[in-house]
């Protein structure tokens, strides 16, 4: 990855940290330790229990991003969620299902059983979770 590309995607780890203490408050940091190995989830706190992983990217590439969202969930025992930026449009949010969550199933993080948040939506979620 070169220095355009990581820069970018530290702006955008950045920007989401300030979202975060916007509608949660307190104080989000971005996971540092994603440079050295990969999984780790690209924000350092779990938020309600979902590990972020953060893409700024123009082209979209939703199911390897999920994938790897997956991935470092999975090493952490959370949940995923795929935070990405959609140019001059804002944020979205890929988390599982409700459905699928209850029915805690090999599948249950399957990209079919997801649901795309709006950054209001996904706060609403997390609030409801509790943080």
């Amino acid at each position: 990855m070169g220095a355009f590309s990581r820069n970018k995607g530290a702006r955008a780890e950045r920007e989401l940290c300030r979202l975060l203490s916007d509608y949660l408050g307190g104080q989000w940091t971005r996971n540092l330790k994603q440079y050295q190995q990969a999984q780790h989830g690209d924000i350092e706190q779990l938020v309600a229990g979902f590990l972020i992983e953060c893409k700024n990217c123009a082209k979209m590439e939703i199911a390897k991003w999920w994938g790897q969202a997956c991935q470092a969930a999975s090493r952490r025992g959370a949940v995923p969620c795929l935070a990405y930026k959609v140019p001059r449009k804002g944020w979205r949010f890929v988390v599982p299902s409700d459905a699928a969550m209850k029915a805690a199933q090999s599948w249950s993080f399957d990209l079919r059983y997801t649901q795309e948040l709006y950054e209001e939506g996904f706060f609403l979620l997390v609030r409801e979770r509790g943080n």
